[in-house]
């Protein structure tokens, strides 16, 4: 009888970590999922990764703004800039274990440095800051 149950416990433990392994992203695959969001030029998809509050900076921005005020900024900066590329240029974590990455964004009208950072929230890698100065 004790045989059984600790089968039954084993897989029960199998399937949860299987099933829930895919929607907890590390740092590092969230930085991914952002940086082709960002070569995409969607918005829509780097805003999911916002925090409730993220500090931004773009061309005439320059504040803390709520994740949707933010992901709307992104968006107006996206439809006046269409992206031509994104190259992540340099990588990296911090000890307090934010990852950032910076880029080189290269739209139809100049080439702006990107910067951004991410940090685990409520056990949720969340993109606290993001910067897009030109270059």
């Amino acid at each position: 009888m004790k045989h059984i149950f600790l089968i039954r416990t084993i897989l029960i433990l199998q399937v949860f970590f299987v099933a829930v392994a895919p929607v907890i992203a590390g740092p590092e695959e969230t930085s991914a999922q952002v940086a082709a969001a960002i070569q995409a030029g969607n918005a829509a998809e780097v805003a999911k990764n916002f925090n409730a509050m993220v500090d931004l900076t773009l061309p005439g921005y320059d504040d803390t703004y709520s994740k949707t005020q933010a992901g709307q900024i992104l968006k107006d900066f996206f439809t006046q800039n269409p992206v031509k590329s994104f190259k992540v240029t340099r990588q990296g974590s911090s000890p307090d274990g934010s990852q950032y990455t910076i880029g080189s964004l290269e739209t139809g009208k100049k080439i702006f440095r990107v910067y951004f950072i991410i940090k685990a929230v409520n056990g949720q890698n969340l993109v606290q800051q993001l910067q897009v100065q030109e270059n």
